[in-house]
């Protein structure tokens, strides 16, 4: 789901009702774990890779550092055991004065470079085009509500 739709009480119903969801979210939703609500320069400088997560009404809530810091929900996925990451091949973020340092420390010269990313990110990227298509199909019809 995209953060529109995203929510822990709607993430926490549906896994009642037997539905798994995963979706980014905004910090500001209802139930939003305050430990994960970091300040803009707080983020800025975590280290690339850090992930964080806690477990809100049976929904995990967590927060990822990649070029900038993605939060996502999530029923459907862990943020422990050997089952948390995968393995994939990244082209380094593209690097500007905020970044630079942390770009550099995590990929040195390399222009790619394999790397353990979350589960849940993973997933997410590779089903966003489906909400994506269904937005572009939303666009064509105008309604007035």
């Amino acid at each position: 789901m995209d953060r529109y739709f995203s929510s822990i009480p709607l993430f926490s119903y549906l896994r009642s009702k037997g539905i798994g969801a995963c979706g980014t979210v905004s910090p500001n939703t209802a139930k939003f774990p305050k430990q994960l609500k970091l300040k803009y320069s707080i983020e800025r400088k975590l280290p690339w890779n850090t992930l964080s997560g806690v477990v809100v009404d049976d929904v995990l809530a967590l927060i990822w550092k990649d070029n900038s810091v993605v939060k996502m929900l999530t029923t459907i996925h862990e943020a422990q055991g050997d089952k948390w990451k995968t393995e994939r091949r990244r082209r380094r973020p593209r690097i500007t004065q905020t970044n630079r340092a942390q770009v550099e420390e995590a990929w040195g010269n390399s222009r790619q470079k394999t790397v353990g990313i979350p589960k849940v990110i993973d997933d997410y990227n590779y089903h966003m085009g489906g909400v994506d298509i269904a937005d572009q199909y939303r666009s064509y019809y105008h309604t007035q509500i």
